[in-house]
């Protein structure tokens, strides 16, 4: 076994990341678990491997994950590194299938550590089948550690134009940096005492970087008040909390991500439990009455020659729009895209176009909508509400977020449990309910890391 690395330098792991994530276990899971030996075996994105030039010179990892431009959350740390057989092999292509030294060795490095399972399973049988996998394990650490709790961490990188991103205005404790910038696409960033090391072709900032690295190590590594040590295993408790929920075909076709599917599924649910969604909107003041009905992808181009389309620009699709008796509802859902992204053209922008839309059909003497008053919303996950540039705008659409829908829903769960597909439906909106998307990511890829433990043991 490889004494502890003698280097001490720092390497940073972005966790939880990534589309592969949608159909894939992330073998970073491993991360914040024991084995079932007491052992703390980590891996690094995004195969496992490093290139030999820090070979026995990372002593520290921190457990990071993307929080913002610029920014990222500490969540974990490990110390007291020791690099594992042919986790220094860097193999080339993505993707290509089994390296079947660089498995054989770590098949031995297992074997030397009397095995390494979690819940009773084998590592080589939880991540197995990923068909790329040639490294399992790439540091065995001392002691891993995550904050204490109450505490939030995080890093800031130097950022070119910093005036446009949010600085945290609460108690955390948040380093920032004048060297390093965030990586655009790698997982692993490396910090060094010196600011560079063997092989770096970017030595630039090199004063920078080394003060960055004295900051790190001082406000984040070294102060004991922030850390907690981390012994966590899994256990029968948690492995049985996966029969709880079930894998659904949201879950499959991750339709949750899908601005357009989740869309048609909110459309289809409102119609067959008006009550439900009456009552709800009832807390914004809003009557919608029990014979409303839902529109999606309703152009809102004004076809009327009496209007200067420069003055009162028009257009688009509208996500959802609701008819009710005497109102007009607007629903913009907001999933991934950005309120702000669809460039102002002669059109105008994407939320006033809507508003002309609806202010129109409410003029309108020959359309079924006149005299109706308009309400406008915009739905959208914790993690990303929009800021919206319109003064005018901002003060005119009510922000939903996907966690008020989440805990109403919640709260009148009886109503719809013996409707399969409502169910489905209240489930994959759970993932939109998570101040960052990285926080579900973690929790998702925790449950299959629990569901593939089970498969195994339920087989035996």
């Amino acid at each position: 076994m490889n004494d502890t690395n003698k280097g001490t330098g720092i390497v940073l792991n972005r966790m939880y990341v990534g589309d592969y994530l949608a159909s894939n276990l992330g073998h970073e899971i491993i991360n914040l678990y024991q084995a079932d030996n007491g052992g703390n075996y980590i891996y690094l994105n995004s195969s496992g491997d490093f290139v030999k030039a820090h070979q026995g010179q990372i002593g520290y990892m921190l457990f990071v994950k993307y929080y913002g431009i610029g920014e990222v959350e500490v969540i974990g740390m490990a110390t007291g590194l020791k690099d594992v057989y042919c986790a220094d092999q860097q193999f080339t292509g993505k993707y290509k299938g089994v390296n079947k030294e660089i498995y054989d060795q770590q098949k031995r490095y297992v074997n030397a550590e009397g095995g390494i399972a979690y819940g009773g399973v084998s590592i080589f049988d939880i991540f197995g089948e990923a068909g790329q996998q040639s490294v399992f394990i790439t540091y065995k650490a001392n002691k891993v550690y995550v904050p204490r709790e109450g505490r939030r961490l995080f890093i800031r990188f130097h950022v070119p134009d910093a005036t446009k991103y949010p600085v945290h205005e609460s108690c955390d404790i948040v380093v920032t940096l004048d060297g390093y910038q965030q990586a655009k696409a790698s997982l692993k960033q490396y910090i060094y005492p010196n600011g560079t090391y063997s092989g770096d072709l970017a030595k630039q900032n090199v004063e920078e970087k080394r003060e960055d690295y004295v900051r790190i190590r001082s406000m984040l590594i070294d102060d004991n008040s922030l850390w907690q040590e981390s012994n966590n295993r899994v256990d029968d408790e948690e492995l049985d909390c996966v029969n709880e929920r079930k894998v659904t075909l949201f879950d499959i076709c991750q339709i949750q991500n899908d601005e357009n599917k989740f869309s048609n599924a909110l459309a289809y649910f409102m119609l067959q439990y008006r009550a439900l969604w009456s009552e709800f909107f009832e807390r914004y003041n809003l009557e919608l009455g029990d014979n409303f009905t839902v529109a999606r992808e309703e152009s809102s181009k004004i076809e009327d020659s009496k209007y200067n389309h420069k003055k009162f620009p028009s257009g688009g699709r509208i996500d959802l729009l609701v008819r009710t008796g005497n109102g007009l509802v607007i629903i913009e859902n907001k999933i991934k895209s950005d309120i702000n992204s669809i460039e102002e053209d002669c059109e105008g922008k994407q939320l006033r176009r809507y508003y002309n839309y609806a202010v129109w059909l409410s003029k309108n003497k020959e359309c079924d909508d006149y005299r109706k008053t308009p309400h406008f919303f915009i739905l959208t996950p914790k993690y990303n509400i929009p800021v919206i540039e319109d003064a005018e705008m901002k003060e005119l659409y009510t922000i939903i977020t996907y966690a008020d829908v989440y805990e109403y829903l919640t709260g009148k769960y009886n109503e719809f449990r013996n409707d399969s597909n409502f169910v489905a439906f209240y489930g994959a909106m759970y993932r939109h309910t998570h101040d960052n998307v990285n926080d579900y990511l973690y929790h998702e890829m925790q449950e299959k890391f629990f569901r593939r433990i089970k498969e195994f043991l339920d087989k035996k």
